[in-house]
């Protein structure tokens, strides 16, 4: 799932009984608003985020990834929230 961070929107997401690295890129690309207006993408340190699919992804986009501090569970609190939401 890919949220905007400015109002908690979900702009984007698929589903998967696995967390895989092209789950993450399918995810990407069903993103409808353009992504030249993506300028940063925060995720925590799972493999589908930190791979080379992902990184050409942001390259050709021109979009900076951002790293959640390890252990440091508030950086991931709005996509923590509705994650929230769903598992009840």
């Amino acid at each position: 799932m890919l949220i905007d961070l400015f109002n908690c929107e979900i702009i984007s997401y698929s589903v998967e009984t696995n967390k895989i690295v092209q789950l993450a890129q399918e995810t990407f690309y069903s993103i409808t608003r353009p992504l030249k207006q993506i300028t940063l993408f925060h995720t925590d340190w799972g493999n589908e985020f930190k791979n080379k699919i992902i990184d050409n992804t942001l390259n050709i986009f021109k979009i900076k990834q951002s790293l959640s501090n390890k252990g440091y569970l508030y950086d991931n609190a709005g996509a923590e929230k509705i994650y929230k939401s769903f598992k009840k």
